[in-house]
């Protein structure tokens, strides 16, 4: 069930002065079906008061109040309701009279205009338990009693709630500048802050001794920032129509804050990294035949300086992946793992896209792009003798390619899942890459027929040729994959196909 109501005003003061408002209510009861309509489960409840109000002078200055009351079910009754407030203001450069008096301004800069925004947002939304705030007992197998045993439900003590539980926030500010120039050129950009504060997370720095789950509390804190922005262009040059639009955006974010346990070594902590940060071993070569004599050396003799090896029954063998003994133990294990590489998200976006029309004539084509991001491939898609060898699999390493000093870019292959040789156990910047992508996603070829041409019943038609995946340009070569796949995965189980079609439009 969802019911709004709202109270709307409008009105204009000697020509001047431009005011609105609006006032909504709304309320969303929502049920959950779980079993398709037998058996219907409790409604989410969700309500809100939101009152907006703005004001412009000459279209010059502008200013936008929003003022929001929301409450909902998920926590007790003495934090179901947050207030978020937000305002915005404007201030339209190319209205003012001293502007317009410029003549080469009035004619080649028709706006001009510079904006800032900030305001408090809320969310709901966490994993877990419906209710944060309450204990949970669930069910969890069965038992058997008695002399002739049967089946009997358990319940069992679920995740203890967190009582003063709240709504999770967002401080946002975002500063942009409008313009346009000549009669064809839009330009558009924005710098945004947003820092999220009370996060719902389930704490880690609670003891495991305790033995109980916790639902998730607000203790989190991220930071988000970057620009993005859009520039576009549109002219006519005879009869030919021409138009092309570049849409960027870079952002980058920084755990601050996540209750994390007090890890042991600093290389191990989240706190102070990007979200999602990948952690892994540092790869640092290959073990040599010299390697596995000083580490079968050192089994009697501890004065031997041997490279350290992993901390498993498995024994290491010339050509294996050799990583960095970060605390210098002696042990690859997991206090060897450190931040390696980046997170699966791009710091930077771009997309470009240009067409253009001429006597019936048209195209449209478009390239999109991600940049400064990492991902690994393991499994099938990338392991040997777990799916059709590839490539880089020549590259491996030998006896006879090392003692011949040949470029090695594989380690030694083997039927074994659980050596240092793979990417699935041993997670590291061996399999970790940077990577960055150009992609032609889509090009679109066109003739419409003209008009006096047509047959009487017919408005229009038009023959087209459409692609897409013509074209992908890379900064990786050791993957066969697409660069938009899933990290820490085997990857696309068909590579990224080309796409071509041929049609025609008519309209009746």
């Amino acid at each position: 069930m969802n019911i709004q109501a709202s109270l709307n005003y409008a009105r204009v003061f000697k020509e001047d002065h431009d005011l609105s408002a609006m006032f909504l209510y709304n309320h969303q009861s929502t049920t959950v079906d779980r079993d398709g309509g037998v058996s219907a489960a409790v409604p989410n409840n969700f309500e809100g008061y939101t009152l907006t109000m703005g004001y412009k002078y000459k279209s010059k200055y502008l200013i936008d109040v929003n003022v929001a009351y929301n409450g909902t079910d998920r926590f007790g009754k003495n934090n179901r309701f947050g207030f978020f407030p937000a305002v915005g203001v404007g201030y339209a450069i190319s209205e003012e009279n001293f502007f317009k008096n410029v003549d080469w301004l009035e004619k080649n800069v028709q706006l001009l205009k510079v904006r800032a925004s900030y305001g408090l947002v809320g969310s709901d939304v966490a994993a877990g338990n419906r209710y944060l705030y309450e204990q949970v007992y669930q069910q969890s197998g069965n038992y058997q009693f008695g002399d002739y045993p049967g089946d009997t439900p358990i319940i069992r003590e679920g995740d203890l709630g967190t009582p003063n539980v709240t709504w999770e926030k967002a401080k946002k500010f975002d500063v942009g500048l409008d313009m346009n120039l000549f009669n064809n050129i839009s330009f558009t950009i924005d710098y945004f802050l947003d820092k999220r504060y009370d996060q719902l997370v389930t704490r880690a720095d609670v003891p495991l001794v305790i033995g109980i789950g916790y639902a998730p509390s607000n203790v989190a804190k991220t930071t988000n920032q970057g620009f993005d922005g859009q520039i576009s262009y549109q002219d006519r040059f005879g009869k030919f129509d021409f138009n092309t639009s570049l849409v960027f955006s870079y952002a980058k974010n920084k755990v601050d804050f996540k209750a994390e346990a007090q890890q042991k070594y600093p290389w191990l902590t989240e706190t102070g990294k990007p979200l999602n940060q990948p952690f892994g071993y540092k790869w640092i070569g290959y073990y040599t035949p010299e390697d596995i004599e000083m580490i079968a050396a050192a089994k009697n003799d501890p004065t031997i300086n041997a490279p350290a090896v992993p901390y498993t029954d498995m024994p290491v063998q010339a050509g294996d992946l050799k990583y960095a003994d970060l605390n210098g133990d002696g042990s690859i294990d997991d206090f060897d793992k450190g931040a390696i590489g980046k997170p699966n998200l791009p710091t930077t976006t771009l997309g470009w896209s240009f067409g253009g029309y001429w006597k019936g004539f048209s195209f449209n084509v478009l390239f999109q792009g991600s940049f400064d991001y990492s991902f690994a491939i393991n499994g099938t898609g990338i392991e040997s003798f777990k799916s059709q060898f590839q490539p880089i699999h020549t590259g491996r390493w030998t006896l006879e390619r090392y003692q011949n000093g040949d470029e090695i870019t594989f380690p030694r292959l083997t039927t074994n899942p659980s050596t240092v040789n793979s990417a699935g156990t041993y997670m590291s910047d061996f399999w970790l890459i940077d990577a960055w992508y150009i992609r032609l996603k889509t090009v679109d070829l066109g003739y419409q027929l003209p008009k006096k041409v047509l047959p009487k019943y017919v408005d229009n038609i038009r023959f087209y040729v459409n692609a897409y995946n013509l074209l992908t340009l890379t900064g990786y070569d050791k993957y066969q994959q697409d660069p938009e796949i899933k990290t820490n995965t085997a990857g696309d189980a068909y590579m990224n196909q080309r796409v071509v079609n041929f049609g025609v439009q008519l309209t009746f």
